[in-house]
């Protein structure tokens, strides 16, 4: 009770600070004091990624605001502005990754590696894949039936790791990893200690022995990878491989740089989103019994299509990852001095796209901070082409894997609700998340664990 009255007490003069600050607006960059950070704490603890939400209302009018040295943007135009013409983020913001010498984390990769780069995720290219996918995703059903026929739960969260890895093996790579047979455990537990003990959960830090190994192992094991696909005879008659065409575009070592990219941000997008999109249809059974049924009547259509038309599925997704979206910030760096919107930046601003506060903005959002399901499906549907939502960045910036991911998700939810019945046991955590603020990905904190029953009524048998 005495907590409840301290957090209305702190509302009511944050609310108060905030229409002073509006009383004396000026163009300049308004830079969060000691005052509010301390009221901040005592609402969200060490909940950064919730103060920077609610800062975002604190200074909508200004549409932007300076917090612990970083500029972040998240008024409509000016995000735009900065997407658009500014470069990515500094050139050192990926020193200690493992990623910092992919074409991520350097704007000075040749044109040639960018083209072929660019070749591999092309959405034809994705396209033709599909129907691997399936494949895939049918191996992931049988081994979902396998762990729910001994009637212990399923960690959808590990099972998204090991199909995302065989994804992109397959689709991107033309090679069969083995991540659902489980020939790929090392690797996949070298990038989870990088990507979430040390970035996300902070347990471990770069310079911690774990880590090092763990970037060890994720070298050696995609060196061996590369080569394998390098090696890998092409049986099919298509065009040249395209891993081939990046080889040699680049040499072996920085095709092996940005192969780590393609299988970390591959397999982290899918084992973020796809968690979370059953968390809430586990919450909110009767959409999944809704999805269920769209997934049922266009199942086969959608076995010789991978790219059917599935609106409801479709809508959901977007609303996920509007609501929850996986990149939750979009780095970017003037080289020189800029006037965005009213304000006048100074050369090498550190400057943050805040997409997780556009995205929940209750000034272009109805309910912003609910999940509404069919949100897409009908009334909001244009708002998903708008500059008001860019899960995965805007123009020329967007995100290369963005057509992959969408497939992948697609597929995913519609054949694993085609198989099973899911829902939340004991064992399933609440729906929190920590932020890797290195590499800009929001991830559940814990595994997503749920009970799988197969479903008598699929309407194509796997």
């Amino acid at each position: 009770m005495a907590a409840a009255v301290v957090n209305i007490l702190v509302h009511a003069v944050l609310y108060i600070l905030k229409y002073i600050n509006y009383l004396f607006y000026r163009t300049t960059i308004p830079e969060t004091g000691s005052v509010v950070k301390t009221l901040l704490h005592q609402l969200f603890g060490d909940d950064k990624l919730k103060k920077l939400e609610y800062l975002c209302q604190f200074y909508h009018k200004y549409g932007l605001y300076r917090y612990e040295g970083k500029i972040y943007l998240f008024e409509e135009r000016i995000a735009q502005t900065a997407i658009n013409k500014l470069d990515k983020g500094a050139d050192n913001y990926l020193e200690d990754s493992p990623l910092k010498d992919t074409f991520l984390g350097s704007s000075q990769k040749s044109p040639e590696t960018r083209r072929a780069i660019a070749s591999i995720f092309r959405k034809t290219s994705i396209d033709e894949r599909g129907q691997v996918m399936i494949r895939d995703l049918d191996l992931l059903c049988q081994n979902i039936r396998e762990v729910s026929s001994r009637s212990r739960p399923v960690n959808i969260t590990q099972f998204s790791l090991r199909l995302a890895l065989d994804v992109v093996g397959h689709v991107l790579l033309h090679l069969d990893l083995g991540g659902l047979n489980g020939r790929q455990d090392r690797l996949l537990d070298a990038m989870m200690t990088i990507l979430h003990r040390c970035y996300a959960l902070a347990e471990i830090t770069s310079n911690s022995t774990e880590f090092i190994q763990a970037a060890e192992n994720l070298d050696s094991l995609t060196s061996q990878i590369l080569e394998d696909a390098l090696n890998e005879d092409d049986q099919t008659g298509e065009d040249k491989r395209l891993v081939v065409q990046l080889h040699e575009a680049c040499g072996f070592e920085q095709a092996k740089d940005n192969m780590k990219l393609f299988l970390m941000a591959g397999t982290e997008t899918t084992a973020s989103t796809l968690p979370v999109v059953f968390y809430l249809l586990t919450k909110y059974p009767h959409v999944q019994m809704e999805l269920q049924a769209e997934a049922d009547e266009n199942i086969d259509n959608l076995r010789k299509d991978p790219n059917f038309p599935l609106p409801k599925i479709e809508s959901v997704m977007k609303e996920v990852l509007r609501l929850y979206p996986i990149a939750p910030f979009i780095s970017r760096q003037n080289n020189g001095p800029i006037t965005i919107g009213k304000v006048n930046l100074q050369e090498h601003s550190d400057l943050l796209v805040f997409t997780w506060g556009i995205h929940r903005s209750p000034h272009a959002w109805s309910h912003s901070t609910e999940f509404i399901p069919f949100r897409f499906y009908e009334n909001e549907s244009k708002k998903s082409t708008s500059n008001l939502y860019i899960p995965f960045g805007a123009g020329s910036r967007v995100c290369i894997g963005q057509h992959l991911a969408w497939l992948e998700i697609r597929l995913a939810i519609a054949i694993l609700l085609n198989n099973f019945d899911f829902s939340q046991v004991e064992e399933t955590p609440d729906l929190r998340f920590v932020v890797d603020w290195t590499h800009a990905v929001v991830h559940p904190d814990k595994d997503m664990v749920f009970r799988a029953v197969p479903r008598t009524t699929a309407g194509t048998t796997t």
